[in-house]
């Protein structure tokens, strides 16, 4: 869940949004309120600071464990002294928090990128239970995935699937934008969820014939194995794929067509995968003229923070928008 601040007012609609979000998971009211806490701080931060922004909210599982991760991004002057921002109860704001470090001290996970002149990305993870265990595995993923502001249904889809040999990765865009292109995303993650096989074809026909009930939509679907050193990939549509590493970046072919309606005879293809590459998944609703290296220190980001700043500065603002990062974990 997205919420665009630009006035002091609107903090309290993200503290309310992100507190229901922690009930909804059966947070204990004291883990509500520090939820509550560092959600006003850092709204209140991207008005007193930047003059605007958004707050982004999402659910978290890992290992039978539930959590949330609330983000703060803004293009604003960004920070210029990161050590002294995170002390703990420096609050330039006058905020009625603590500052950035009192976040960081109550959250699980905390996470922060800042450019001068380019803006900053905060990011703050709270779980059910205190103490949280990294994800085991080869690869980190990260996803942000939101609706065009004024529909409440998303026309994007995504998921993630770890086999025993290799991982998935796949991201939808039902044609258009609301309840049916929604229709057509959730039928997507709903062949890949249920999916036997890792074969990228078998995936991409299964998809094609289960969302001949629907309107269609563009998809691609990925799979890493890091032991090999590989990555396949098939799509077909307007997904833009691209496995990048500091100084290169490759796109990854798909072809013309609409899965569900119209669709020729597509290729798989493979290409290298070290434990230096990104893999980077889009729908149209973000620019395609992105560039990592142009964001200093954002190799050693986790796959979150790359997502959500690739959010933040190449959202087109006319359609759903859905990107998804992969990297070693």
């Amino acid at each position: 869940m997205l919420i665009r601040i630009s006035e002091a007012s609107q903090t309290g609609e993200a503290r309310r949004k992100a507190v229901a979000f922690a009930e909804e998971l059966g947070m204990e009211e004291s883990r509500q309120g520090t939820v509550a806490l560092a959600t006003t701080e850092m709204a209140t931060n991207l008005v007193k600071h930047a003059g605007k922004g958004h707050i982004l909210v999402q659910r978290l599982q890992q290992n039978g464990n539930f959590g949330l991760r609330v983000v703060s991004a803004d293009q604003g002057p960004g920070i210029a002294d990161i050590s002294k921002a995170l002390e703990d109860g420096n609050s330039t704001a006058g905020t009625m928090g603590n500052g950035l470090g009192a976040i960081r001290r109550l959250s699980d996970s905390f996470d922060l990128y800042s450019i001068p002149d380019a803006g900053t990305v905060i990011s703050a993870e709270f779980w059910q239970k205190k103490r949280v265990k990294p994800a085991s595995g080869p690869l980190q993923f990260a996803v942000v995935s939101e609706p065009i502001q004024g529909e409440d249904e998303c026309g994007d889809g995504w998921g993630v699937r770890t086999m025993a040999d290799a991982s998935i990765v796949m991201v939808v865009d039902g044609l258009g934008h609301g309840i049916l292109a929604a229709e057509a995303a959730r039928e997507a993650e709903r062949i890949l969820a249920a999916a036997k096989t890792n074969s990228l074809h078998d995936i991409l026909h299964d998809t094609h014939d289960a969302l001949k009930k629907t309107r269609g939509a563009a998809f691609a679907v990925a799979k890493i194995n890091s032991d090999k050193g590989l990555i396949s990939f098939v799509g077909v549509g307007n997904i833009s794929a691209s496995i990048v590493m500091p100084g290169s970046s490759r796109g990854m072919a798909s072809y013309n067509g609409i899965v569900g309606q119209t669709m020729e005879r597509v290729q798989e293809f493979t290409y290298p995968w070290t434990v230096n590459s990104v893999l980077v998944m889009h729908s149209d609703g973000l620019a395609t003229k992105w560039n990592l290296d142009n964001y200093p220190g954002i190799w050693n980001k986790p796959p979150s923070m790359i997502a959500a700043v690739l959010h933040r500065d190449f959202y087109r603002g006319r359609d759903d928008a859905t990107v998804l990062v992969a990297k070693a974990a």
